[in-house]
């Protein structure tokens, strides 16, 4: 088994491949409704092959140096388990470095009918892999020819008459649009971090918080503002929990370092040390410096009744 590849079944890591594969190939971050499209068109092409997502560990560009930073649209438990419940059978990980770029399209289309028995490739609509420098994406159709797997090619998924991608989602939250992303995902935007003690102050106006812990997710944040959101516990009954969430500074308080916080509405009860999700549902506002603690209750009695009607 070549080492360039990590698999998984749903059941967990495994060492090989039991039966030939239909395989495509990509970042999938996220995991939208155009990846699941091109995932459940590979898995009825031929009921007789597994269906295998090879998904990389790194984004390309930032790898190479064209993006400063690196935050997704998924973590890492979350895109794995994204990417078997969109229909795929096995999933194997390539991580992806300077070394890992300088291969080919016909390089890496070989290794993966080698080590990972592909009999099928899917392309996306505008999918591309390989090296830039070492170009050889154009001869993938008689390289199938020679080794006998069949080149297949997606369509885009459009919304609103645009095909759906990864950047055009970052737009959207970007914008604090977290309805636009929602359409385009398949599902509310999240984020997830454990309930940690805050400064209180919440609490002292009448409106506690749970405080989230972003420090371990790797996901990019919704634009600064006042949300309404809905938040879970995994394997709990808090799934109904609704309410609204400062995401950003707190500047009526002199905070200026970017914080989570959630009034959960109607509900009294003990978070302190859970990990939680938190789903973002509708955009409220911005966040404005209040002249005094009045002043921000008024604000918030305000945005507690927006936020029932978005939830």
């Amino acid at each position: 088994m070549n080492g360039l590849f990590k698999l998984y079944t749903p059941h967990g890591p495994v060492a090989a491949i039991e039966r030939p594969t239909a395989v495509t190939v990509g970042v999938f971050d996220g995991v939208h409704r155009g990846h699941r499209a091109l995932i459940q068109k590979l898995s009825t092409f031929n009921l007789q092959l597994s269906t295998l997502v090879v998904t990389l560990t790194a984004h390309p560009s930032f790898v190479l140096g064209r993006r400063q930073s690196e935050y997704w649209l998924d973590d890492p438990e979350e895109h794995l388990q994204m990417l078997f419940d969109a229909g795929a059978d096995y999933v194997a990980e390539m991580p992806f470095a300077r070394d890992v770029a300088q291969l080919s399209a016909c390089q890496l289309a070989r290794m993966m009918h080698e080590c990972l028995g592909m009999q099928a490739l899917l392309l996306g609509y505008d999918g591309r892999f390989g090296s830039k420098q070492n170009d050889d994406f154009g001869q993938l159709p008689q390289l199938a020819a020679e080794l006998r797997f069949d080149l297949l090619h997606g369509e885009p998924f459009l919304v609103e008459g645009m095909p759906i991608s990864s950047s055009r989602i970052r737009e959207t939250l970007l914008q604090g649009a977290v309805g636009q992303t929602a359409d385009l995902m398949g599902r509310p935007y999240s984020v997830h971090g454990r309930v940690m003690h805050g400064r209180g102050v919440g609490r002292t106006l009448g409106f506690p918080t749970a405080n989230i812990d972003l420090s371990q997710t790797r996901k990019m944040l919704p634009k600064e503002g006042v949300y309404a959101v809905r938040l879970s516990t995994p394997h709990s009954p808090l799934s109904t929990l609704v309410g609204m969430a400062n995401l950003g500074a707190a500047p009526t308080f002199g905070i200026d370092k970017p914080t989570l916080e959630v009034h959960l509405l109607d509900f009294d009860g003990d978070l302190y040390g859970q990990t939680v999700d938190v789903q973002f549902l509708h955009r409220l506002r911005d966040i404005h410096r209040f002249d005094s603690a009045e002043e921000l209750q008024a604000q918030l009695g305000h945005d507690i009744e927006q936020t029932r009607q978005w939830t």
